[in-house]
């Protein structure tokens, strides 16, 4: 059986000046003491409203104050996802490059259902659809090869031309404040409105 060291400070004797000096203190937890990250610039960060003694937390709220705080927290989220998605619709180069994106990505999907349609057309049990010695399997293996194409470009083109522009215009509307994300939803609203009355009285 191990014994405890005579020498060691926490097994000697203390006098009463040094229990009341060392008692309270405990040490600090390990994920206290880690630095704090700041958030990605494609990370939210969605600011709680504040109890009247200026604290952020919902202790000590009654349940029908927590419901409002979670009402206005949502309400909060929606106007700013429906004036992020306004903007993006008011932006013309991202409608254009929106639109391309699909291009691809419809066409991916047309040369995948081409791949399987001609390699069940040599094969129809199934079997040898990729056979590069049928017309069929060399149709097959030249259609999926396009899909990938298409589809991997799809990916890249979303991630290099239009993921750019999104990020922009959530940092746009994250700079700005509740009230006037509110009048800049209006606006656009009011906008796409004569828009739509325009065409209309146009046909």
């Amino acid at each position: 059986m191990s014994q405890r060291s005579p020498f060691n400070k926490r097994n000697q004797p203390q006098t009463e000046d040094e229990k009341k000096s060392s008692s309270g203190i405990t040490r600090k937890s390990p994920t206290k003491a880690k630095p704090v990250r700041e958030a990605a610039s494609s990370v939210r960060v969605v600011a709680k409203k504040k109890n009247p003694d200026g604290s952020t937390s919902t202790a000590g709220m009654t349940k029908e104050e927590k419901k409002e705080v979670r009402r206005a927290e949502r309400e909060e989220e929606d106007i700013f996802n429906s004036l992020t998605n306004a903007m993006l619709k008011a932006d013309e180069l991202y409608t254009s490059r929106r639109r391309m994106w699909w291009v691809f990505l419809g066409l991916g999907l047309v040369f995948v259902v081409a791949a399987f349609a001609s390699g069940y057309i040599g094969a129809p049990d199934g079997s040898n659809m990729y056979d590069l010695s049928t017309t069929g399997g060399v149709l097959s293996v030249v259609s999926l090869v396009l899909a990938y194409v298409f589809i991997i470009t799809s990916l890249v083109y979303e991630w290099m031309k239009i993921r750019p522009i999104r990020n922009e215009k959530q940092d746009k509307v994250t700079s700005l404040s509740p009230k006037k994300r509110r009048a800049m939803l209006a606006d656009l609203y009011e906008a796409d409105e004569r828009k739509r009355a325009e065409k209309k009285s146009a046909k």
